[in-house]
């Protein structure tokens, strides 16, 4: 009877810290880690306690602010994946020191919906023109890891539907040329530094010349990846690089959505809360690049991803402007506000990740 009474008490003690601990710690905006904002305490009102969604929403709250809650997530996966041998956490899985998220299965309405946008976009300001546009897509890590182990698409598949659906594109295959040592061990994203090589190939396609040649430098922070936050694994942080040279030091760099210069690589954004953003200042609709010492006069326009931010100052080094263009946050029909189309090559150089999920696209 003692013994009950006493393990009771703890229960109540270690309830009722846990409750003070979550009534009274201050509230945090944003969580690093999982790179998402966290919730905030619901404000309470009659029409929510009546439809209990007040109820719903400070369950969720208490969740986010729970104690400790990212060790005991790191705990979870570690029990749930070492003792239990489950071989993924929500999707995402550790192999061969990467980890990486299984894409899977392909999304036929997804590939749809993409090529209405694309060729939405073809028809509103590419035909008539001399635009010359092409299609490369990029795959993720799950490409090089999921073999039979881990649900997996037919990339090849994927790739050919996209072709199919968009035959005004002139496709650059970089799937013989791209590595799973491209790619963050943490993180979805790919390293600049390996890609040289993948830039030189578009480029040449697109019958540019770059010279591939670059001065690497190193963001003094360690970079703790997308998919560290989410999995909570105590697993070695990436180091994050950046390439540069004469060339590139030399462009002038334009946010259209915010209306000011920017940097090519903002080194305080690499210390920040997504350190990804480093390159052309991340999630930015619209970013233009003039390159002051250009021994041409061609322009690029490029449709794409984050992935883009990272492979577009390589390409911008052969031409005299370049313009990113995200319609993740741009409408297609809003465009022609901040671009004129005549000559320019253009790229749709997207992400497999991003495409089979295209809803995110305007």
């Amino acid at each position: 009877m003692k013994q009950a009474k006493r393990t009771v008490l703890l229960f109540l003690i270690v309830y009722g810290m846990t409750a003070l601990s979550v009534m009274f710690k201050k509230p945090e905006e944003f969580s690093v880690s999982e790179r998402r904002r966290l919730l905030q305490k619901p404000d309470i009102s009659f029409e929510a306690l009546v439809s209990a969604s007040y109820m719903r929403d400070m369950e969720a709250y208490v969740t986010d602010r729970f104690p400790l809650r990212e060790k005991l997530h790191g705990i979870k996966s570690l029990f749930s994946m070492g003792v239990m041998r489950k071989q993924d956490m929500d999707n995402i899985y550790y192999k061969d020191g990467y980890l990486a998220k299984m894409e899977y299965p392909m999304n036929l309405s997804s590939i749809e919906y993409a090529s209405k946008i694309f060729n939405k976009i073809n028809g509103m300001y590419f035909e008539g023109t001399d635009i010359r546009p092409y299609l490369c897509m990029i795959p993720d890590k799950n490409y090089f890891l999921s073999e039979e182990e881990y649900l997996s698409m037919d990339y090849e598949l994927f790739i050919r539907e996209m072709e199919k659906q968009n035959r005004f594109l002139t496709p650059i295959s970089i799937m013989e040329d791209i590595q799973l040592t491209d790619f963050y061990r943490t993180d979805t994203h790919w390293r600049q530094e390996r890609i040289a090589d993948i830039a030189e190939k578009i480029a040449s396609a697109m019958e540019t010349k770059i010279t591939g040649e670059y001065n690497v430098f190193s963001v003094e922070e360690p970079f703790y990846g997308v998919y560290y936050g989410q999995i909570s694994l105590p697993i070695v942080p990436d180091d994050m690089n950046y390439c540069s040279n004469e060339i590139l030091e030399s462009c002038f760099v334009y946010d259209f959505e915010n209306k000011k210069e920017i940097p090519m690589y903002d080194i305080e954004k690499a210390k920040g809360r997504d350190p990804y953003e480093l390159f052309l200042g991340g999630n930015i609709s619209v970013v233009s690049i003039d390159n002051q010492k250009s021994a041409s006069e061609k322009e690029l326009i490029v449709f794409g991803d984050s992935f883009s931010r990272c492979l577009v100052p390589l390409l911008a080094e052969g031409y005299k402007k370049t313009i990113l263009i995200d319609i993740r946050y741009l409408p297609a029909a809003s465009v022609g506000d901040f671009v004129d189309f005549a000559n320019q090559d253009v790229l749709f150089l997207y992400s497999i990740q991003v495409l089979n999920n295209s809803i995110t696209l305007k």
